[in-house]
């Protein structure tokens, strides 16, 4: 997909609704266009271009837009380990991105992430919980930018959160939670259909870090409800393993 045609594509299935006022009308969008623009610069100019067969793709929610490609951060961290006025501004493809900067699609050297999160912040409705989300990998790298408009807060036509979870839980939700790719995650599910420890999913998926595999996988996976404890009462026992839930096996069968 091209810059043009994701540009296209987004403006074409995303709502820009307003406001009436006496004497005219009030934009009111769920995403900031320059936000959105800014993420898709800098997964064209910092993607992997080596790759065979990989591309930028551009992933349109309800409540969110999903941008990743193939290449984790050329300085070899992890995004989401590294508070973003500490990001590298190391650039895996140069030329391009001065093309991009003299064409006016992007700022300076370093800008990006803390623009896409500024231009959102910017918008009427904004709150806290759709801060813009960045993750990476050694192979991906993933932007998720929420709709500030967007209605549900964990309940839908008076239903609770653990229905609305059941109902509406996909392998691309999965997947953008954790930053992963559908086989990346269906893998590490797999590895916890008995009860394993955090030490045996992680050598399973190629991971050294254990603080990091826990904090980016393992928690977010209890808290979509698809991991659950042996020990729950322990949290940090050092026996403690985990097991898929009813809603984590439902998902393998999808």
């Amino acid at each position: 997909m091209s810059l043009r045609e994701a540009r296209a594509f987004t403006k074409a299935n995303t709502r820009k609704g307003w406001e009436k006022l006496p004497d005219g009308r009030k934009n009111k969008p769920e995403y900031a266009e320059r936000a959105v623009l800014e993420a898709m610069v800098n997964h064209f100019i910092h993607r992997d271009y080596t790759v065979m067969g990989g591309e930028v793709h551009l992933d349109i929610y309800d409540d969110r837009i999903a941008v990743t490609s193939p290449g984790g951060m050329y300085s070899g961290q992890q995004v989401q380990d590294v508070p973003l006025e500490d990001i590298s501004s190391l650039r895996r493809n140069p030329v391009l991105a001065d093309v991009m900067a003299q064409l006016d699609y992007m700022e300076k050297r370093g800008s990006g992430l803390k623009r896409i999160c500024n231009e959102t912040k910017a918008l009427e409705a904004y709150k806290d919980d759709r801060r813009p989300v960045f993750k990476s990998s050694p192979s991906q790298f993933m932007t998720v930018i929420y709709s500030v408009d967007y209605k549900d807060a964990g309940q839908v036509a008076g239903q609770d959160t653990n229905n609305v979870t059941k109902q509406s839980l996909s392998w691309d939700q999965v997947g953008t939670k954790l930053g992963l790719s559908r086989d990346q995650v269906e893998k590490l599910l797999l590895s916890a259909i008995q009860a394993t420890s955090a030490a045996e999913i992680r050598q399973v998926m190629n991971m050294t870090n254990a603080t990091k595999f826990k904090r980016n996988y393992i928690d977010p996976l209890l808290e979509l409800r698809i991991l659950a404890m042996t020990q729950p009462d322990s949290p940090k026992s050092p026996t403690q393993k985990y097991y898929l839930t009813e809603l984590g096996e439902q998902l393998i069968k999808k």
